[in-house]
């Protein structure tokens, strides 16, 4: 049976202007966030199913998800209370196979923050 794999911020592909956090609520201690609409983060791994994981607040915006290139989703992170290591979007595939999942800061009006924690993924 596979275990499933964390992948932490920092082996993705950054483009534009993320800020690291660092607590004991993120995943491993920190995370990434950015309120700059455009900017990304993308993850590449070998897998048959993943989850990306936010922390969600009442600032917390829209992030566009891709997968292998093409727009898969639009989450909407907003929370009325704070939320830590959250799956909010999760995909899985019929059979393992390299793929990657880039996030985009949509930079939503008014609560812009996207909060990333991570990718778990099953090999």
């Amino acid at each position: 049976m596979p275990q499933p794999v964390i992948r932490q911020e920092t082996p993705t592909t950054r483009s534009g202007s993320w800020q690291s956090r660092t607590s004991t609520h993120y995943l491993g201690g920190a995370s990434y966030g950015s309120s700059s609409a455009g900017a990304s983060l993308t993850w590449t791994f070998t897998g048959g199913s993943a989850a990306w994981v936010v922390s969600r607040a009442s600032g917390s915006g829209k992030a566009y998800v891709y997968v292998d290139g093409v727009n898969a989703s639009t989450v909407d992170l907003y929370s009325s209370t704070v939320m830590y290591r959250n799956a909010i979007w999760t995909r899985s595939w019929s059979s393992s196979a390299k793929h990657s999942v880039r996030i985009v800061v949509a930079g939503t009006s008014g609560r812009p923050i996207v909060t990333t924690d991570g990718l778990v993924y099953l090999p």
